[in-house]
């Protein structure tokens, strides 16, 4: 048998996330497109996870990959890598960038940034989940997989891994040597050596020992040998107990505890953080992930062997802790670890932690929960006793500012901010200690906020230049204003032909020039000679107008004429300047593209005529003539008549920005709305708007029938209400509305509506009696 045939599809979907498209230096075999490899894949079982990492099959690594790639005939480029186990059971690590095997190198620490971090803290205690499980939950399995690099002193070496032997000097060879299955190899002239169990420093002891005795230049030092590790054995882990996804899977020789709970997800909300143990052979090592987290410390079994199991428990007491601490959230504790331990985990206090005592919400029997107080959070650190039990929510108190001895300068001071309130301190004294006022301070009103008992605000006024003010109380607010804030600001405005139009401030000695120059100088079509100025009489209702003769480098006299306050100066436009307006077409026409209107009553047959007409495959009915801002309203026009009867009513004249599409002949009918069905039905020659709708499973309880209508592929609408006359055309939709179900009555119209029946009735009732009389 072949090998799979998804391959071919892993070269459009890992890099591209099953996109129709192949990176460069990709290949598929002759005659595959890109959308049939993706369809072989999906019945071949292959899958592609979020960001279009492909899943290969239990057991393979992305160098088999490339190989039954090539066999088949399909190339895989070099820096393509597939994703495996993170979430199927074969449990291959996804490689890191980089022509790198899946198989090979030791386990990634994991690195964030800060703000990484915090949002994954956040969002696992916006979730109830515990420390670790955040990290395990929203963390890049990525970040944990392996990849090539140093080997640790207690790394195991066994079946599988492959060593490289390097000799030089007086004997010059190299051996690269792969473990068997009973952790052997053989050397040339040597014989078998068993490595099972050894590290790197007792393999190369081993080999030197060995080689020594066959080459004398070893032990003399003319010949030197160096060994290395090439690719690494893969080991298969279990992973059982309470994890949120349990199963067997296929490692790196090199994977870490961390890196293997990453591919089970984690501990499940049932699993403990503190407990996981590591069973091989008859002996069991208990692991803690929070000396990963909080300690820095890693086990001494850190580097799993092949048929460890991993056994995740249940979790331990879990208790949360909110309030001012440097990571508010839920943790896992130890029988023996209480508040001391839970407050280290959770980063410690912050700066503006109370010194008061910690609250704990605590279960007691029959679902009870009442408030315990443990000592603050100052001596539980220092060593007082202060126990804790499963499901206790403990509450850590920020504090508020105690402080009445503080006073506020802001302003027009050289150094605004908080200063320390003293006995005798006036407001001259405040606005001194703040550096002194500014120049452009307005010290004839400065003002002083001072909060009262009851929780408002006065306000006291000062000039500061007649005295030095009143004593200020802890807590004043004093206010130096910027006078310049305080004065009337003038403004003049410029229009017409220049870059920026608009009003500007005002300055003493402004000229036309420098208001020209403010507004980014001239536009192309301005008009140069005469500038207006219109500049208004003081103590009147009048304008004084005057023409200024400016040129286009404003070298003229005129352009120093001085402006006042609320003048208005006007660049005319040139009316001989002309610029080309261009309209756009799009879709099947023969030459699509932007087209100058030759004339300003150019009409849309003529443009279409000058694109060469429109393709054997447009569809003329369905074109659209877009006007306004990017082409954005759609205007009505029929365009077979337009195309087939030149200069008619709808053949319009365009406009500059126009955009018209002529899109392909579509061969279907759209239905939407209010139907049982609702989609896209192939359109029938003859049938009629209701056999569309019959089609999709006809109307909805919730049908509006008289409200259905019909857009045409013109743009044009026809109603049921008036009448659908004309049968849908190719691209038409059929628009079936929501019909507002009755309001039920209430109880004041049931009573008023008996009240008009017993009226009626008494009213009846009276004439009878009247005319029996």
């Amino acid at each position: 048998m072949r090998a799979p045939l998804w391959l071919p599809f892993l070269l459009a979907s890992t890099i591209l996330g099953a996109e129709a498209q192949l990176p460069s230096g990709a290949a598929l075999p002759p005659g595959m497109s890109a959308g049939q490899a993706k369809a072989i894949a999906a019945q071949n079982g292959v899958s592609v996870g979020p960001g279009g990492q492909v899943q290969l099959p239990p057991g393979m690594t992305m160098e088999q990959a490339r190989d039954l790639a090539r066999q088949n005939g399909a190339t895989i480029p070099a820096g393509s890598s597939g994703q495996g186990a993170s979430e199927t059971k074969s449990g291959i690590p996804k490689a890191s960038s980089g022509d790198v095997d899946a198989s090979e190198g030791e386990v990634e620490a994991i690195t964030e940034t800060a703000a990484e971090g915090e949002e994954m803290r956040l969002r696992g205690a916006r979730q109830g989940l515990r420390w670790g499980q955040s990290i395990f939950r929203f963390g890049d399995p990525s970040q944990a997989a392996s990849h090539i690099g140093a080997i640790g002193p207690e790394y195991a070496m066994g079946p599988g891994d492959e060593i490289i032997l390097t000799l030089w000097g007086q004997k010059e060879a190299r051996y690269t040597l792969q473990l068997d299955r009973d952790g052997q190899v053989a050397i040339e002239l040597v014989g078998v050596v068993s490595l099972n169990g050894q590290t790197l420093g007792s393999a190369e002891a081993l080999l030197r020992k060995r080689l020594t005795k066959i080459y004398r230049g070893l032990e003399d030092g003319t010949t030197q040998m160096d060994v290395t590790l090439g690719k690494l054995k893969q080991v298969r882990i279990y992973v059982v107990g309470d994890a949120v996804k349990p199963g067997s899977f296929l490692l790196s020789g090199n994977t870490s505890v961390l890196a293997a709970l990453f591919q089970a997800r984690g501990p499940s909300d049932l699993g403990s953080e503190r407990q996981i143990e590591i069973r091989r052979g008859g002996t069991v090592q208990l692991v803690d992930l929070y000396d990963y987290l909080a300690r820095g410390r890693r086990p001494s079994r850190d580097i799993l062997q092949d048929g460890d199991l991993l056994r995740i428990p249940r979790k331990g007491k879990v208790v949360q802790v909110f309030g001012d601490v440097g990571r508010p959230g839920s943790y896992e504790l130890l029988e023996k670890e209480g508040a001391k331990d839970l407050l280290q985990y959770a980063g410690g206090l912050n700066s503006s932690t109370a010194n008061a005592s910690v609250s704990v919400l605590r279960m007691f029997e029959n679902g009870r929960r009442d408030a315990v107080a443990l000592p603050t959070p100052a001596e539980i650190l220092k060593g007082s006793p202060a126990a804790l039990q499963d499901g206790d929510m403990v509450r850590v108190y920020g504090g508020v500012d105690p402080s009445n001895a503080t006073l506020f300068v802001e302003g027009q001071v050289r150094y605004p901010g908080a200063y320390p309130h003293r006995a005798g301190l006036d407001l001259q004294g405040a606005v001194e200690a703040s550096g002194g006022a500014t120049s452009a301070a307005f010290l004839e009103r400065v003002q002083i906020s001072r909060p009262l008992s009851d929780g408002s605000t006065m306000i006291l006024r000062h000039d500061l230049t007649q005295g030095r003010g009143p004593e200020l109380q802890p807590m004043d607010r004093v206010i130096v204003r910027n006078r310049f804030d305080l004065t009337f600001q003038d403004s003049v405005r410029i229009s017409g032909a220049v870059r920026r139009p608009g009003r500007y401030l005002w300055e003493e000695g402004m000229t036309a020039k420098d208001l020209i120059l403010m507004a980014g100088g001239f536009q192309k079509r301005a008009e140069f000679g005469l500038v207006r100025l219109e500049t208004p009489v003081s103590d009147s209702e009048k304008a004084l107008v005057e023409w200024l003769q400016l040129d286009s480098a404003l070298s003229s006299a005129a352009a120093d004429h001085p402006i006042f306050g609320s003048a208005h100066l006007a660049v005319p436009f040139d009316p001989d300047y002309t610029e080309l307006e261009m309209v756009t077409l799009r879709g099947w026409v023969v030459r699509p593209g932007a087209y100058a209107l030759q004339r300003p009553d150019e009409r849309i047959s003529e443009v279409v005529a000058r694109a060469g007409g429109v393709k054997r495959a447009g569809y003329v009915e369905g074109a659209k003539l877009l006007r306004g801002e990017s082409g954005g309203a759609r205007i009505q026009v029929r365009f077979n008549e337009a195309l087939s009867k030149p200069g008619t009513k709808h053949d319009l004249p365009l406009r500059g920005g126009d955009v018209i599409e002529i899109p392909k002949r579509p061969a279907t009918i759209e239905v939407r709305g209010r139907v049982n069905n609702p989609g896209l039905v192939v359109w029938q020659e003859g049938k009629k708007w209701s056999w569309y709708i019959s089609q999709v499973g006809g109307l909805a309880d919730s049908a509006h029938e008289d409200g259905i209508y019909v857009e045409y592929a013109d743009g044009t609408i026809q109603t049921v209400d008036d009448g659908i006359k004309d049968k849908p055309n190719p691209g038409s939709v059929i628009t079936v509305p929501f019909r507002k179900p009755p309001e039920p009555a209430s109880l004041k119209d049931v009573f008023g509506g008996v009240n008009t029946v017993l009226a009626t009735v008494i009213a009846g009732l009276t004439i009878f009696v009247l005319l029996q009389k």
